[in-house]
């Protein structure tokens, strides 16, 4: 029986925080829990199989933190897990009642608002970068595998900029949960 366990790419398929919260508690209620979640933790994500535990996960961006931000969260008993680029990722035992992070509508768009704006910046970086390949290829006096490489990066970088723009509309969709 294996004890460990990698997945690929997840949260690129739970986009919305929420359902990326429900995803890492699933799997903690199936006995898998995250080894470490650090900056290529979005890309590959280890676990480690043990108990079931009954964790309430919240997935929190926060591009700049304030100075008591990781201090607020240890006072109300959450612990925290790790990050992956401005994602902090907490979580809270509990056996009753599943706790909440972001108790209120407010609170919840909030985070959301968050996440579309750091996805928005990431957008705009490769949508110029699409723009400045595109360019490149059209105006410059380049070999024809030079233009094509420059035409192959300009395609990948516009399918980044396009699955960015669904993540955004995704998340826009979810703004309350």
């Amino acid at each position: 029986m294996k004890n460990k366990k990698v997945f690929f790419c997840s949260a690129f398929k739970y986009v919305v925080p929420a359902d990326y919260e429900r995803w890492f508690e699933e799997l903690a209620a199936a006995c898998w829990h995250p080894v470490k979640i650090g900056q290529w933790s979005s890309v590959v994500m280890r676990f480690e199989k043990s108990e079931p535990k009954k964790y309430r996960y919240v997935v929190d961006m926060q591009p700049v933190l304030k100075k008591d931000y990781k201090q607020t969260y240890e006072e109300f008993g959450w612990e925290y897990v790790g990050q992956m680029a401005s994602a902090h990722v907490w979580r809270m035992l509990y056996t009753d009642e599943r706790p909440e992070s972001f108790s209120d509508a407010p609170s919840r768009e909030a985070r959301n608002k968050r996440f579309i704006g750091a996805i928005s910046v990431s957008f705009a970086i490769f949508l110029i970068a699409a723009i400045a390949c595109v360019a490149g290829a059209r105006f410059s006096d380049l070999a024809s595998s030079e233009r094509l490489q420059f035409s192959i990066a300009a395609a990948l970088f516009f399918l980044l900029a396009i699955l960015l723009g669904f993540v955004m509309s995704k998340v826009k969709k979810n703004i309350d949960r």
